[in-house]
């Protein structure tokens, strides 16, 4: 039994995961603070997204 803990309390498995989880969050609240402070988070989100795709049109043909 003391085996079965000392594995449980030394595995570090998922712990990466759970840190990418986290940075995934934090970039989401600020992309979120960014934009939803400025007034419609949804016309800012596509208003970037056409300026993008603006900007892009021709360039891979």
């Amino acid at each position: 039994m003391k085996n079965a803990i000392k594995k449980f309390l030394a595995d570090e498995q998922g712990a990466e995961t759970v840190e990418w989880v986290m940075i995934a969050a934090v970039l989401a609240g600020v992309i979120v603070a960014t934009y939803g402070l400025s007034g419609g988070f949804r016309t800012n989100i596509l208003d970037a997204f056409t300026n993008i795709g603006t900007k892009m049109t021709g360039t891979f043909l």
